[in-house]
């Protein structure tokens, strides 16, 4: 059409004060042609109602439970029908349609001239046909789910100088992707700290923990940890752990989940230690265990967490290790957030003249999303 009417233009050209007008009426045709059409495939699409008055509906349907269908119109927006007053339907889906027998169908209804229904599944054969009256329920199918992103990057900052130079320097991440029944969460945090010139602290943390379930509550898991701290001498913890978990609670308000299994972990330090037989490095199966919980009280103006994880040499009780998370976080504005942490860590066999435990007490400003 449009070529058409741009081709007469050349062809038999209007005179040059009535061009423009021309112009606009061959491109008003052309918008209006195009908006018919489409007009026409939406009808032709559309699904269709016919009452047992005689009534005829256009439109989509929404949604069929306790015997009211919920059935959207261009005209009227979404109208509730008595599904006993309903003689046919015809609905292109793809629906979900449960019928009497408890049988689940998913597919498109066509009318046939009888009055019966025939459900054509997406996949396979038609159905049997079946009458407005051995349908229950009807729903719109449940789009599939999408992977699921959330982020949280904390921070803490400390500079004095004058007769004291001390530097205190900390971060934390958190990434997470959800598709059930996958969740993916990688974790990391690094500490640094001077005091007068000379450091006091140097350490780093990355774990990488993958869990499926198998419903909504249990789940398998398998984890991977790195761990370095220049003062307890040790250059390498590598921990990989499989096994089961429960997810006790799971919302917006509350999270708690428990996970346990076995696992291998290998310690390597800057140098040979008497406490480890003379050796730099120590081999053992273990079993891991880890609990995480968050909470928020007073209507979301603080939110409580905890998490713990820890391993258990079964070759040497004496051979355990501890990690402690806990603290408080509160919202200010756009998704920033303060918080106040205590972390222990505790090791019952450290390397040669090292103490059993490290503590920090942290004050962060963060982000989330």
């Amino acid at each position: 059409m449009r070529k058409y009417c741009f081709r007469s233009i050349f062809k038999n050209p209007p005179t040059k004060s009535f061009r423009f007008p021309y112009l606009i009426i061959c491109t008003t045709i052309v918008l209006f042609v195009g908006i018919l059409l489409t007009s026409t495939v939406i009808t032709a699409r559309a699904d269709e109602l016919i009452m047992k008055n005689g009534d005829r509906l256009q439109g989509k349907v929404k949604s069929l439970s306790a015997g009211k269908l919920v059935f959207e119109t261009s005209y009227a927006g979404n109208i509730t029908i008595n599904w006993d007053q309903v003689d046919r339907l015809t609905a292109k889906g793809p629906l979900e349609v449960f019928l009497s027998d408890k049988t689940v169908l998913k597919g498109s209804v066509a009318v046939k001239k009888d009055g019966t229904l025939v459900f054509e599944p997406e996949s396979g054969a038609p159905a049997q046909p079946i009458t407005v009256a051995d349908i229950k329920t009807i729903s719109q199918p449940e789009p599939p789910p999408s992977w699921k992103f959330d982020a949280r990057v904390s921070t803490g900052l400390s500079i004095e100088s004058g007769n004291t130079n001390n530097k205190k320097f900390n971060i934390e991440g958190k990434l997470g992707l959800t598709k059930y029944p996958n969740r993916l969460t990688l974790y990391g945090e690094a500490n640094l700290e001077e005091a007068n010139d000379k450091e006091t602290a140097n350490n780093s943390l990355l774990t990488l923990d993958y869990n499926r379930f198998l419903s909504k509550k249990w789940y398998l898991f398998a984890n991977s940890q790195y761990q370095r701290d220049r003062f307890q001498d040790l250059t390498l913890l590598g921990a990989l752990s499989a096994g089961a978990g429960y997810q006790i609670w799971q919302s917006q308000k509350k999270n708690l989940s428990l996970k346990v299994g076995p696992s291998y972990v290998t310690e390597r330090y800057s140098k040979p230690m008497a406490n480890f037989g003379g050796k730099d490095e120590r081999n053992y199966a273990a079993g891991f265990w880890a609990i995480d919980f968050d909470m928020w009280f007073f209507n979301r103006f603080m939110q409580f967490f905890h998490h713990d994880d820890g391993f258990l040499s079964f070759e040497d009780t004496d051979v355990w290790r501890l990690r402690t998370r806990t603290g408080v976080r509160i919202p200010l504005v756009s998704k920033l957030f303060t918080s106040l942490q205590y972390n222990y860590d505790w090791v019952n066999s450290p390397a040669d003249g090292k103490t059993n435990y490290d503590s920090a007490l942290l004050f962060k400003l963060g982000w989330e999303y």
